[in-house]
């Protein structure tokens, strides 16, 4: 799914497409340095940014365990696109941000309005 209305969005939609919750790693987010020192200039939290901003040119999508050997091939089939795990679809239904050792509330997409 793609992220224009937001990374959080693209989380919440596949979560609820899949019946289950997700558990996303602050840490694991790829925000570049220079954009985080951009919204902490501004008072603004990078992460929280970067979850909840608009118009981002990614794609977010989840895979199964038994789907893991599929993807390796289209990791080397795409010659160089970089692919991160940003985290996981769990049972527990709540869609929660894990940063520095404590859970919070994932936050909302981007609002249009």
């Amino acid at each position: 799914m793609d992220l224009s209305d937001g990374l959080a969005d693209a989380i919440r939609q596949i979560a609820e497409a899949s019946g289950a919750g997700a558990k996303i790693d602050a840490s694991a987010l790829p925000v570049h340095p220079g954009a985080a020192r951009w919204f902490l200039a501004r008072g603004e939290d990078p992460v929280t940014a970067c979850l909840s901003g608009g118009d981002d040119y990614e794609l977010l999508f989840a895979r199964s365990n038994r789907a893991r050997g599929r993807l390796r091939l289209v990791e080397r089939q795409a010659r160089g696109l970089q692919l991160t795990r940003i985290g996981e679809l769990t049972s527990d239904r709540r869609l929660v941000l894990e940063r520095e050792g404590a859970s919070e509330p994932l936050p909302d997409g981007f609002v249009h309005f």
